[in-house]
C-alpha cells in the first residue's frame, strides 16, 4: 500500500514537473536565444523541458528501484539525507551552470554570425564596386584610341574590339561605342559622310521623349554589330536619361552612369543603363567646362545589363547572402530595383514580400557620378547555419553531465559498504606499482649500460656522480671510482667554460641545454663534445630531495670534419659555377664582338655587290661567309642557353600568343631551307584549336624552329609535314613534326636530348650540329609545362612531338581547322619593308660611344645610309663630356641636350657602359640611352635596364633591329605615335 502511495506521488510530481518546465521554455527561452529561426528555438524548448524534467525523474526512478531491492536498513542508509542532499545540489548547480552556458554561446553564436556577415557583406561590396571600375577602365582605354587618332576609321575601331572584345572582357556589357553630337544643321553633311564610311544602310534613329532638340547624339560605332544592330545610329539625345547623362559626361569629363534604361538592343527586358565618357581634343585646354565644351569630340560608351553586369555577385560572399541593387539608394522601390540575387521581379515587389532576413546592411556607393543603393541580407542558408545549434548542444551536454555527475554522486554515497574491499584493492595495485617500478628501474640500468653515447650523472654542483661504459671512453678513464667527484668543467677548453657552465645552469632550471665544445680526456687527447642536459629529482634515505643532472656526451670530431670538407667542397664548386658563367659571358662577348663586323661587313659587300652587277661567283662567297657566321653564331647561342638552364637562370614569361601565327611564321621562315632542298613542307590542322594560349612565344618558337629544322636536315628525299591537333582527354595543344629521313634506332633515341650527342659520329660528320639543340628544345618544354616525345624507325623517319597543356578553355577561344589553315595577307609586311626607307633617321643626331674602330664604321654607316647625323666617342668619360655644358666629366649637363639619342656599348675602356649610364640618370640626364653589348647571359638585360639604359640589343648588330630601335626615339616619330 506503501510503495503505491509513492508511486502515484511520483506520477504527479512529474506532471508538475513538465508543466513547469515547458512554461520556462515558452516563456523565457525566447528572452535568452534572441535571433534565432524558428526550428532552433523548438529544438531549445524541447531541450530545455529535458533538462529540467530529467534529473528528478531519474531521481524518482532510483528512488523506486532503491526501495524494491535493498534491505530496510540498507535502504534507510542510501536514501539519508548524506546520500541525497550532495545529488541535489549537483542537479541544482548543473542545471544553473547549463543555462547560462547555454545562454552564453546564444549570444556568441549570433555576435559571430553578425561578425561573419559583415565580412561577406563588404566582400560583395567590394566585387560590386571591382565590376563597375572594371567599366570605368574599358572606357578610358577605348577613350585613348579616339584621342590618339586625328580620325578613327571604322575598321582601326573594329580591330580594337577584335582584341579587346567588350563582351568577353567586360560581363554585363552588350558592346562599346562611339557617339558623336551632330547639331542640327549639319545633319544632312553627317548623314553624307556616314553613308560613304559607315554604310549605305545607317540611318539616324530617335527613342524617348524629347521631341525639339538642336543636336543629335548619334551612335556611330557600336561592336559586335551583329547583337547591337537596334542601336546603331540611334539618337541617344532623344531620350531624357540618355541625354542628362551624356551632357553631363561631357560638361565633366569623369565617367558618367545613366538613370536605369530600356536598351533598344536587349531581347531579354533586362535592367539596362549607359557608362559615357567623352572625348576631347587633347591638344586643347580642358581646365573649364567652357573649354572641354569646345575640344569636346564625341562619346565613348559602353550598354551594359545590371542583371548581368553583376550575375554571379552572390559568390563573392560564399553564397550565404542575398543582394539587391536599387538606382539612387531608393531602398524597397521596386521601380528603381536593377538588380536581385534572388530573381526578383519588381512588378510583384508588393504581392511576394520577402521573408525577413537576421541580418541586413547597406551601402551607399557611387559609380559614374550616380549613387546606387547595394543592400546585402543573409540568406535562408546563412541564417539556419550549424552555429545557431550551439546552445541546443549545450543544453543536451550539460543535462547529460549533470545527470551522470548525480548518479555517480548517489552511486559513490551508497557504496561505503566496499571501502574495505575497495582499499585492499588499492594494497594489491601499490605492490604491483612496485613490481613495475623495480622493472622499469632494471631497464633502465640495462640502456645506461648499453646505450653507444656517453652518460653523466652529475650533482648539482657539476662534480661527477657516475658515468656508463662509453662515458669512460671519453674520459680516458679505467674504471667508473677514477672520475668521481670530479668536475666535467675541469677537462673543458677555457674559452668553452661560460657556455657549459650555461648549458647547466638552463637544464636546472627546465629548459632545453645543448652545447657543443673541445673536451680533453685524462691521457690528453681532445674530442669535439656535443653534449645535452636534462635534469632529474632524487630523494635520498631521510626523505631529503637532491638534484641531479644527467649528461649526455657524443663525440662528434669525425662528424665536424666531414661536415667541413663538404662545406670547402660547396665552396669550390660555386666558385668553379662563377667562374664558368664569367667565362662563358666573356666568350660571349668576345665572339659577338668581331661577328657584328663579320655579318655587317658581308651585308655591306653583298648590297654593293648587287649595287654594280657584281659577279655572281663573288657574290656566293660573300654569301657563304655570311652563312657560316650565322652557324657559327647559333652554336655561341646554343651553347649559352644550355649553360642558362643548367645554372637555372634561364626564365619564361607567360603571356597570351596567337597560335595560328607562330606556327605560320615559323613554316615561312623554314620553307626556304626545305625549298633549298627540294622538299615539301606543308602544315595540317587536324582538329580545332585555341585561338591564344598563355606561353612564352619566343621560346616556343626557337623549339619549333629546331625540331622543323631537324627534320629538314636529316631528309633527303619525301616530306617534312607539322601536324597540329588538340587532345581532348589530357587537354594539351599537340605539335607533331613528321619527317622520311634517315630514322633513329631505339638505342639511339635514348640519348638523343642529352648534350653534346647526337645519333652516332657519322651522323655529325654528314649532316654536322652540336646536338644541343633537343636537348635545350627538351628542357624548354618542361619549363613550358609540356614535354617533347620522338618515334621513329631506322630509314623510314622521325616523328618529334611537342605536347603543351592548356590549363584554360574558353567558349570564343577556338579555332577551326579551315580557317587555321588559311594564311592571312602580308600587307603589314610589305609596309614594314617599305618604311625601312633611306630617309627613316633624317634630322635625327645620334651620339655612338664604341672602342672597336670596325663596329664604329659599320654602325656609324646603317645609321648615317638611314639619314642620321653621327658623332662618335671612344669610351663613356668622351660621350659624357659630349653632353656636358663645360666639356667635363663633372660638369652640368647642356639643356637641350646636342643628340637625341645615345647609342653606347657597355664594355669599354677608361669608363664602361654601366658607370656612364648611372652617372648621366644621376645628372638628371633624360635623353634615351640604347646599350650596344656582345654580352647575352642571364641578367645583361636586366643589368643595364638597372644602369639607366633606356633600351637593350645585343650583337651582332642586325641592322634593322637597329635602325627600328632608334627610331623609335625619333622626335618626330614621339609626337606623332598614335595607337
Amino acid at each position: 500500500m506503501h510503495f503505491h502511495r509513492l508511486q502515484l506521488r511520483i506520477i504527479l510530481e512529474l506532471i508538475l514537473a513538465i508543466m513547469l518546465s515547458t512554461i520556462v521554455a515558452l516563456y523565457f527561452l525566447p528572452m535568452v536565444a534572441v535571433g534565432i529561426q524558428e526550428t532552433y528555438q523548438i529544438l531549445l524548448s524541447i531541450a530545455v523541458v529535458l533538462l529540467l524534467v530529467a534529473p528528478f525523474a531519474v531521481f524518482r526512478l532510483l528512488s523506486i528501484r532503491t526501495y524494491q531491492s535493498t534491505e530496510p536498513s540498507e535502504s534507510s542508509d542510501i536514501g539519508s539525507s548524506d546520500v541525497v542532499r550532495p545529488m541535489l545540489l549537483i542537479l541544482v548547480i548543473g542545471v544553473g551552470l547549463t543555462g547560462i552556458i547555454a545562454y552564453w554561446l546564444g549570444q556568441e553564436a549570433r555576435r559571430k554570425a553578425k561578425d561573419e556577415f559583415d565580412v561577406l557583406a563588404d566582400r560583395v561590396k567590394t566585387e560590386v564596386s571591382r565590376r563597375m571600375t572594371a567599366f570605368e577602365h574599358g572606357l578610358k582605354s577605348l577613350r585613348g584610341l579616339h584621342e590618339a587618332s586625328e580620325v578613327l576609321t571604322l575598321d582601326e575601331f573594329r580591330d580594337y574590339c577584335h582584341v579587346v572584345d567588350p563582351v568577353e572582357c567586360f560581363p554585363g556589357a552588350m558592346g562599346q561605342g562611339f557617339i558623336r553630337n551632330v547639331q542640327s544643321k549639319d545633319l544632312n553633311s553627317f548623314l553624307a559622310w556616314a553613308k560613304e564610311n559607315l554604310g549605305s544602310n545607317f540611318h539616324v534613329r530617335s527613342v524617348g521623349d524629347v521631341a525639339q532638340r538642336q543636336d543629335y547624339f548619334v551612335i556611330c560605332h557600336i561592336e559586335p554589330l551583329a547583337n547591337n544592330k537596334a542601336a546603331w545610329g540611334l539618337d541617344i539625345g532623344s531620350e531624357a536619361n540618355r541625354r542628362t547623362a551624356a551632357e553631363k559626361a561631357r560638361a565633366t569629363g569623369l565617367p558618367t552612369l545613366s538613370a536605369k534604361i530600356d536598351l533598344v538592343q536587349d531581347q531579354h527586358n533586362h535592367n539596362g543603363f549607359l557608362y559615357l565618357l567623352a572625348v576631347y581634343d587633347q591638344s586643347l585646354p580642358l581646365t573649364t567646362a567652357q573649354q572641354r565644351e569646345t575640344a569636346f569630340k564625341g562619346w565613348v560608351y559602353m550598354p551594359i545589363t545590371s542583371e548581368l553586369a553583376l550575375e554571379g555577385i552572390v559568390e563573392a560572399g560564399d553564397g550565404m547572402v542575398n543582394v539587391d541593387v536599387y538606382d539612387d539608394t531608393a531602398i524597397d522601390d521596386p521601380s528603381a530595383k536593377l538588380f536581385s540575387s534572388r530573381g526578383f521581379d519588381a512588378t510583384l515587389a508588393r504581392k511576394q514580400p520577402q521573408p525577413k532576413a537576421l541580418f541586413t546592411k547597406a551601402y551607399d556607393l557611387t559609380f559614374g557620378g550616380r549613387r546606387w543603393a547595394v543592400r546585402i541580407s543573409s540568406s535562408s542558408s546563412f541564417d539556419t547555419s550549424p552555429i545557431f545549434i550551439h546552445p541546443f548542444i549545450a543544453i543536451l551536454v550539460g543535462g547529460t553531465l549533470t545527470i551522470v555527475l548525480s548518479f555517480m554522486v548517489w552511486n559513490i554515497g551508497s557504496a561505503r559498504l566496499r571501502a574495505v574491499k575497495l582499499a585492499e584493492s588499492m594494497t594489491g595495485d601499490l605492490m604491483k606499482a612496485k613490481e613495475e617500478a623495480e622493472e622499469g628501474m632494471q631497464r633502465f640500468t640495462t640502456i645506461f649500460e648499453g646505450v653507444p653515447v656517453g652518460l653523466n650523472v652529475l650533482d648539482e654542483n657539476g662534480k661527477v656522480i657516475d658515468t656508463n661504459p662509453a662515458g669512460l671512453k671519453l674520459w680516458e678513464a679505467r674504471s667508473a671510482d677514477q672520475v668521481k667527484g670530479m668536475s666535467l668543467l675541469d677537462q673543458v677548453a677555457w674559452e668553452a667554460r661560460q657556455d657549459v657552465v650555461k648549458g647547466l645552469c638552463d637544464a636546472l632550471m627546465g629548459r632545453p641545454s645543448c652545447t657543443e665544445f673541445e673536451m680533453m680526456g685524462l691521457r690528453g687527447t681532445w674530442r669535439r663534445i656535443e653534449l645535452h642536459s636534462v635534469v632529474a629529482q632524487n630523494t635520498g634515505g631521510e626523505g631529503e630531495s637532491s638534484v641531479a643532472v644527467l649528461n649526455v656526451l657524443r663525440d662528434v670530431t669525425q662528424q665536424r670534419k666531414t661536415e667541413a670538407e663538404l662545406n670547402d667542397s660547396r665552396t669550390k664548386a660555386e666558385e668553379s659555377n662563377r667562374i664558368k658563367s664569367e667565362f662563358l659571358a666573356n666568350m660571349s662577348h668576345e665572339i659577338r664582338t668581331p661577328m657584328t663586323a663579320i655579318l655587317g661587313y658581308t651585308d655591306l659587300l653583298a648590297e654593293r655587290l648587287k649595287e654594280i652587277d657584281g659577279d655572281p661567283e663573288q657574290l656566293e662567297f660573300i654569301q657563304t661567309i655570311r652563312r657560316n657566321g650565322e652557324h657559327l653564331l647559333a652554336i655561341i647561342n646554343d651553347i649559352l642557353d644550355l649553360s642558362k638552364i643548367e645554372a637555372g637562370k634561364m626564365t619564361v614569361e607567360m603571356v597570351p600568343m596567337r597560335v595560328g601565327d607562330l606556327i605560320r611564321e615559323v613554316m615561312d621562315l623554314m620553307e626556304v631551307k626545305a625549298a633549298a632542298k627540294g622538299l615539301p613542307l606543308d602544315t595540317i590542322f587536324e582538329t580545332k584549336i585555341p585561338m591564344v594560349i598563355n606561353s612564352d612565344p619566343i621560346r616556343m618558337r626557337q623549339i619549333l624552329v629546331n625540331l622543323v629544322g631537324n627534320a629538314i636536315k636529316f631528309t633527303e628525299i619525301g616530306r617534312v609535314r607539322l601536324r597540329v591537333s588538340f587532345v581532348d582527354s589530357d587537354k594539351s595543344l599537340r605539335l607533331s613534326v613528321e619527317d622520311s629521313g634517315i630514322g633513329m634506332t631505339q638505342g639511339q633515341i635514348n640519348n638523343l636530348f642529352q648534350a653534346f650527342v647526337q645519333a652516332d659520329n657519322s651522323t655529325a660528320r654528314r649532316f654536322g650540329g652540336t646536338g644541343l639543340g633537343l636537348r635545350i628544345s627538351k628542357r624548354l618544354a618542361e619549363m613550358l609545362g609540356g614535354d617533347i616525345s620522338v618515334t621513329s624507325e631506322p630509314g623510314t623517319g622521325s616523328v618529334f612531338c611537342l605536347s603543351v597543356e592548356i590549363k584554360e578553355e574558353l567558349d570564343g577561344n577556338w579555332i577551326s581547322p579551315q580557317n587555321a589553315q588559311s594564311k592571312p595577307e602580308k600587307k603589314m609586311e610589305e609596309k614594314k619593308a617599305k618604311s625601312l626607307s633611306a630617309g627613316l633617321l633624317k634630322g635625327m643626331k645620334v651620339l655612338l660611344a664604341e672602342d672597336g674602330p670596325d663596329n664604329v664604321r659599320l654602325i656609324s654607316f646603317h645609321l648615317r645610309k638611314a639619314g642620321a647625323e653621327v658623332s662618335t666617342v671612344e669610351n663613356g668619360k668622351l660621350a659624357i663630356e659630349k653632353l656636358t655644358v663645360d666639356g667635363t666629366v663633372e660638369g652640368n649637363l647642356q639643356y637641350p641636350p646636342p643628340f637625341d639619342v645615345l647609342l653606347t656599348d657597355m664594355q669599354m675602356p677608361v669608363m664602361d657602359g654601366y658607370e656612364e649610364a648611372r652617372l648621366l640618370r644621376e645628372k638628371g640626364c633624360q635623353l634615351p640611352i640604347i646599350a650596344l653589348t656582345a654580352h647575352a647571359m642571364a641578367g645583361d638585360a636586366d643589368k643595364c635596364l638597372e644602369a639607366g639604359c633606356t633600351a637593350y640589343t645585343t650583337k651582332p648588330i642586325d641592322r634593322t633591329r637597329l635602325i627600328e630601335l632608334v627610331q623609335k626615339y625619333h622626335p618626330n616619330a614621339r609626337e606623332s605615335s598614335t595607337i
